[in-house]
Formats: C-alpha cells, structure tokens, sequence
C-alpha cells in the first residue's frame, strides 16, 4: 500500500517538501547502491546526494506526488513495507516465512521499504527518508528536527532498508542502508555487506530471494543494544518490593521499638508505685489512728473510726497489689489493665496515709503540727477573699444571699481570729485541738453553703465570673495534692455517707 506525499513545485507551499527532501538527502550520507554493480571497484561507495524527481508533464494525473509504501507485513521486530507498483514483483509472505526466525534472534527492529521505478524518488535513500517522515512506523527518532542532521534520522534501535526495484528486468536493483545511533556491525564491512546481498537473485530476476537475502544479511550483520524494557521493569518492580520491603521492616521495628518503650515506661511506673504502696503500707501498719476523745456522735470521732477501719482493712488489700508488681510478673508483662490497678490502689492508700497522718496531727499538741493547722486556717481565708471578690463584681450585691455573703464573712473572719489565739497559747494542748478541729469543720460547711448558693444565684442571674474566681468558689484544689492545700478536705473523704470504702 502506499502513502502519497505530493510536490508540485509550482507553488511555494510544496517547496518545503521537496527543500526537506533535499537537505535529507543532503547530510545524510545514505549507504545506497545498485545491487549489481556493488562488486565493481570504479563505482563509488554511495550515490550523491538525492532530490525529488522532476515533475511530470501537467496533464499527467500523478503530477507533483511521491508514493511512499505502508507497512503491509510485519513479524516480531520486522516490518515490510511494499508500494502497490513493487506487489507484483514481491512475495511478501514468503519474505515473511524466511526472516522469521532470524528476526525472532535479534534485538533490532527492522523496517524494509520495497517500491519500483518510475517514481518521483531519487533512488532507495529517499524511499529510506520519506518512510521515516511519512511513513507509519515510528522508527523515525524523537530529535531528528534538533540532532537529526549529526547523529542520523532512525531511531535508537531501528535499521531502515530501501529497495528500489529497477523498471526493466536485469538493471541494477539500488539498496539504501540507514542503522539507528546504537546499532553497530557486528565486523568490520557489515554494512557493506547488506549492500552487496542478494546480488545473484536480484540479477536472475527473483526480487523475493534477493529482498529476502538482504534481510536475513541485515540480521547478521548489524546488531542492536538488548531491549532492556523487561529488565528495568523487572529491576524496578524488585527495587519497589525491596523498598516496600524495607519499609515494612522499618515499621514494624519502629511498632517494636515502640511497644518496648511503652513496656519499659510502664514497668517503670510499676515500680515507683509499688515502692509507694509498700511505703504506705508499711507507715499504716505501725501507726493506728488516735481516739479524739469526743463524743461518738461528733463528726471528728466518726471520721475516726472510719478511718480506723480503713487502715485495718488496707493490708490483704496492699499485699494483693504487691502480687501484681514486676517483681512477681515476667519482664515486659505488665499491662496498662494491671498498671490502671496499681495506680487506684497507691492512690487509694496514700490517701488513706495523709489522713491518718492528719488524725495524728489533729490530735497532738498543736504547737507539734502548727503547718497542718496553719494550711486549715490559709486555705479557709482564701476562700473568705474569694467571696469578698465575688460581691464586688456587678450585681452580684443584688443576689438574695449576698447579705448571708457578707455576715459569713465578717463572723468567720472574727472567729478564725479568736480559734488561731486559742491554738497559739502555751498552754492549748492535745484536749483541746479536737474540739477546734470540730468547729472550723462546722465553719467550713458554713461557707461552702454560702458559697454554691451565690454562684447558684450569680448562675440563674447570668453574671460574669473570672475563670480562676469561679473555681475557687467552687473549692478546685490549688495544688495537685490535696493533703498540701485543705486537710479537712482530706478529712470529708472519710466522713460517714462520702462513698469512701
């Protein structure tokens, strides 16, 4: 089949085509000679440069066109492209049958153009060009506008072959070679070699033997670099799995590491809370709590007995979290289940400890615990402070219990005065430390009621409370351990009906 290229020079539009033609022709220094007169010494190596034939006369019908053959056959990398005036001279499936196998053995992707005189081409080397540029194979390369006159027209691994049959039996047959940039001959003369195959079949008149021999010389004697689209894509696909593969690995060690730290931290946490149970344990076995010597319907006597109950019961229960502690379990084997235990126990009996450590105290001369006194004392006026400030603010002098606000005010602060005298006294003694316990008790319920009554109030009323006043109405703890900042808070937690075991 063929593909039409026209070039009528009589205008300037197909100019350019017949000037591209001539600068291919030009600077490519095509391989081309007639078949038969290849052996003649006195024939130069290669024809001159090619340009497009004359124009016929303008009343023939193929004026200004050139054929340019299409690809009819093609067998793995070989590719036969024969014009409709070359197909009666040409067996191409016989072509086809005797190339198979030697194009299956090589790497090269052959592109064979056949076409036969009278045409409007100057030989094979042009058939070669215009198959590269208007043909429909890609063997043309992607640079040839930008490299193509320095480093050739074919693509990397491409050879183009022209066969220009002659118009009469016994004329020279011309072949045109054109390797690709990468393709080199397998010895010294191989192109040459091409040129000169086929000679007697061309000369006997059987073009199909002769084209054949001429493929079958191109197979041998040029070679191209191994396709190594499989390998890379094989190399890439082992390179991603190794990747991935690492990546894998570096996650699960990172999953390791991590879970090692986390078991490390936590075996870690066991033990510090394990030393602090057995501190507390061992502080509450040898200190029970004092008798008051109050009634035993006071609320100090009560929270007494409770807490006397409580240290009682805390050993089975502190020598069962002990069971749980590293020592006794395998290394990386304490869980966050078992840590969350250890935590509630150590809390639960260093609670217990600062209370039993607080009944003592309470019931000691107070010149012998004056800090545990002086933080009731600080911490009650500071919450006095703290209602003063809340009256100040707008409307809140409106509220109903703002007159109680002011009362408990000006008594407690009266009371709080006359209570710390009676503590300071030389003579204040253990007897009477119990029964100022007892009241600044009874003054603390006092004013926690005033207290959620006005921010109840202030609530209903929409008035603006800073953050840190509002939760120091509402008895927030100061100070992360509660023992340091309100021992009768440390107290209540123990007093009948306060949900304490």
């Amino acid at each position: 089949m063929n593909r039409t290229c026209c070039t009528d020079l009589k205008y300037p539009g197909k100019l350019l085509l017949a000037g591209l033609f001539a600068a291919l022709g030009l600077g490519l220094g095509l391989g081309a000679v007639p078949a038969q007169a290849a052996a003649d010494p006195t024939q130069p190596e290669a024809t001159a440069p090619v340009y497009p034939s004359a124009t016929p006369d303008d009343d023939s019908a193929d004026e200004g066109t050139v054929l340019i053959p299409s690809v009819t056959s093609q067998e793995g990398n070989f590719y036969l492209a024969v014009t409709d005036a070359a197909l009666d001279e040409v067996d191409s499936e016989r072509i086809m049958d005797q190339v198979r196998q030697a194009v299956g053995e090589q790497d090269a992707k052959i592109l064979l153009g056949v076409d036969q005189e009278p045409n409007n081409l100057k030989g094979a080397g042009q058939l070669v060009r215009g198959m590269l540029m208007f043909g429909d194979s890609d063997a043309l390369s992607d640079d040839w506008l930008e490299n193509g006159k320095t480093l050739g027209y074919v693509g990397e691994g491409w050879i183009a072959i022209g066969v220009m049959l002659p118009q009469e039996a016994g004329d020279p047959v011309e072949i045109a070679v054109d390797p690709g940039r990468d393709v080199r001959e397998t010895a010294p003369g191989s192109q040459q070699r091409i040129l000169e195959a086929g000679q007697g079949e061309f000369a006997a008149g059987d073009y199909t033997a002769g084209i054949t021999a001429v493929a079958l010389a191109t197979t041998q004697q040029l070679q191209a670099p191994p396709d190594r689209t499989l390998a890379k894509v094989i190399a890439v696909g082992a390179l991603a799995a190794a990747l991935a593969f690492l990546l894998a690995w570096a996650w699960r060690a990172k999953r390791r590491k991590a879970r090692q730290a986390a078991a490390a931290d936590r075996n870690k946490q066991a033990d510090l809370l394990e030393s602090r149970i057995q501190r507390a344990s061992i502080y509450l076995d040898r200190h029970p709590v004092p008798d008051p010597g109050l009634a035993g319907e006071s609320r100090l006597a009560q929270v007494m007995a409770e807490l006397e109950r409580q240290r009682a019961g805390s050993q089975p229960g502190a020598l069962r979290a002990l069971g749980m502690a590293p020592d006794s379990l395998q290394p990386q084997q304490v869980s966050e289940a078992q840590l969350a235990q250890l935590r509630d126990r150590e809390h639960e009996l260093s609670l217990l400890r600062g209370a039993v450590q607080l009944a003592h105290a309470f019931t000691a001369r107070p010149r012998d615990s004056r800090e545990s006194w002086n933080r009731i004392f600080e911490y009650h006026r500071a919450r006095l402070e703290g209602l003063a400030l809340f009256l100040d603010l707008p409307g809140a002098g409106q509220l109903a219990r703002a007159q109680a606000a002011r009362t408990v005010i000006i008594t407690h602060t009266d009371e709080l005065q006359l209570l710390h005298t009676r503590l300071s006294r030389r003579s204040s003694g253990a007897d009477t430390a119990p029964g100022i316990l007892d009241r600044l008790w009874e003054l603390r319920d006092e004013l926690d009621g005033v207290l959620h009554d006005a921010l109840a109030q202030a609530g209903q009323a929409r008035l603006k409370i800073p953050q840190g006043l509002g939760e120091s109405m509402e008895g927030a703890q100061r100070k992360t351990d509660p023992m340091a900042d309100d021992p009768i808070g440390v107290l209540r937690n123990f007093a009948p009906g306060s949900g304490t075991r």
